[in-house]
């Protein structure tokens, strides 16, 4: 995840699926999370299917794909914890407490990592 910098978030509403970049995930414990908009459609996605999952990926393909279960934080301790964790966010943000910004919360079930394309996937021991 660090090497690739950016993933992709693949999210369904069970009829449409949403594929977007995300670029503010950290590990907290032993889940995934990641800031954004309340008024967006992952968001909308999630609340409806709250089931996604992740991907990163190298330029030169390998790649880990993170499949778990989601919630949507709006507590602003979680919010205050990932603002502190995730510089960047000051730039979106100006206080955490902002009811604009919430917190994806993945609880991840499988993690599969390819290292060579082509090779097949290496099953990782999800976080407990």
């Amino acid at each position: 995840m660090k090497e690739a910098g950016w993933g992709f978030l693949a999210t369904s509403d069970g009829n449409t699926v949403g594929v977007r970049p995300m670029g503010s995930c950290v590990w907290m414990g032993n889940e995934l999370w990641a800031a954004t908009r309340a008024g967006s459609d992952k968001v909308s996605q999630l609340r409806n299917v709250p089931h996604a999952e992740y991907c990163f990926s190298s330029s030169e393909g390998k790649h880990v794909r993170i499949t778990g279960s989601c919630t949507i934080s709006t507590d602003n301790q979680d919010k205050l914890k990932l603002y502190e964790a995730v510089p960047v966010l000051k730039k979106y943000y100006s206080d955490p407490s902002d009811p604009g910004y919430v917190v994806i919360r993945m609880k991840p079930e499988r993690i599969r990592f390819m290292a060579q394309t082509g090779k097949g996937y290496e099953e990782i021991e999800a976080p407990q």
